[in-house]
C-alpha cells in the first residue's frame, strides 16, 4: 500500500466498538490500518488510535470489544443537556466562541470523579506509553475554545491525553494538561478530517457526521485535503440499528464490533482501491 493517513472519528462507547470492527474486517482482507504513516484520533477515535498503534494486534482488540468491555461505565446525555450543547454551537461566532460556550457548560457541569474515569481509559489502553509512530490526538481548550493536536513529542500522559480527548462535555469531566482544562476533540468535529497531516490518501472512519457549521462538516473538511485521494466510512445502517439512540450504551458494543466487521469486509475494495 501507499503510505496513508488514518483519521479516526468520535461516537462514543459504540464508536470504539465500531471502528475497531470495520479495522479488524479490513484485516481479514489483508488490508492493515495499523500501517498508516500517520493517525489521526478525535475523542473516541482517540481511544482507537492509541488502541492501533499499541503494537496489541488488532484480533486482541477486537476480542477485547466483544467481551462487553465491563470497565465501561454506562451514560447517556439528558436531553436538556443537549439542548444546551446545540445552542452553544448554533449561536452565533466563529468554531472558538462556540467552543468556549461549550466548554463553560462543560465546566460547570457536575459529572463525577476524574480518578474514576482515568481509570477507564486507563483500562481501554492496552499500552499506556506513546508508540514511536505517528499518533496524533485532538482535544479542544475548555477557556479558550481552540483546538490542539497533542503528540509524543510534549512529554504529557497518554492516558490523561486520550481522557482529554474522550471528555464528552456534560458526561465526563474535563482533563488538566499543563494546568489547563480540556475537553472532547469533537467539540470542533467529530473527525477533525482537516487536520490530517501528509501529503498521501486519507481513510478516515466517521461513526458521526453530525456538525453545526460548515467548517465543521466532514464534506466540507475533505475539500481543504484536495487533491488527496479521501475516502470516508461511515457508520453502516445495520450498525447504526445495533447501536440504538445512545452511543454511550456499552451493553450493545459486542454487537456492534460484530457489525463493523462485517462491513469492513464489505469495505475492503474500496479502501485497497484509495490506498492502492
Amino acid at each position: 500500500m501507499n503510505p496513508f493517513t488514518l483519521v479516526l472519528g468520535g461516537g462514543g462507547v459504540t464508536g470504539i466498538a465500531w471502528e475497531t470492527g470495520v479495522i479488524a474486517g479490513l484485516a481479514d482482507e489483508g488490508i492493515d490500518l495499523s500501517e498508516a504513516r500517520s493517525t489521526l484520533g478525535t475523542s473516541a477515535g482517540a481511544a482507537v488510535a492509541a488502541q492501533l498503534t499499541s503494537g496489541a494486534s488488532i484480533e486482541s482488540l477486537y476480542e477485547h470489544q466483544l467481551t462487553g468491555v465491563p470497565y465501561e461505565i454506562a451514560k447517556s446525555l439528558a436531553g436538556g443537556d443537549i439542548l444546551k450543547f446545540v445552542l452553544a454551537q448554533l449561536l452565533p461566532g466563529d468554531q472558538h466562541r462556540a467552543s468556549r460556550r461549550v466548554g463553560a457548560l462543560a465546566l460547570k457541569a457536575e459529572v463525577g470523579s476524574v480518578a474514576e474515569r482515568r481509570a477507564v481509559i486507563e483500562s481501554r489502553l492496552p499500552d499506556h506509553s506513546w508508540p514511536e509512530t505517528d499518533l496524533r490526538i485532538v482535544a479542544v481548550d475548555a477557556l479558550t475554545g481552540v483546538e490542539r493536536i497533542i503528540t509524543r513529542t510534549e512529554g504529557l500522559s497518554l492516558v490523561d491525553v486520550v481522557a482529554a480527548s474522550c471528555a464528552v462535555p456534560m458526561v465526563w469531566p474535563s482533563v488538566q494538561l499543563e494546568g489547563r482544562a480540556y475537553i472532547d476533540g469533537g467539540v470542533r468535529s467529530t473527525a477533525n478530517l482537516d487536520l490530517a497531516p501528509g501529503s498521501g490518501p486519507v481513510i478516515a472512519l466517521v461513526p458521526v457526521k453530525t456538525a453545526f457549521r460548515r467548517p465543521s462538516r466532514i464534506d466540507e473538511q475533505a475539500k481543504t485535503l484536495n487533491p488527496r485521494p479521501v475516502l470516508i466510512i461511515q457508520m453502516s445502517t445495520e450498525a447504526k440499528k445495533t447501536q440504538g439512540r445512545n452511543s454511550l450504551n456499552n451493553s450493545v458494543v459486542p454487537a456492534v464490533a460484530a457489525a463493523g466487521r462485517e462491513q469492513g469486509r464489505r469495505e475492503a475494495a474500496k479502501v485497497r482501491a484509495a490506498v492502492g
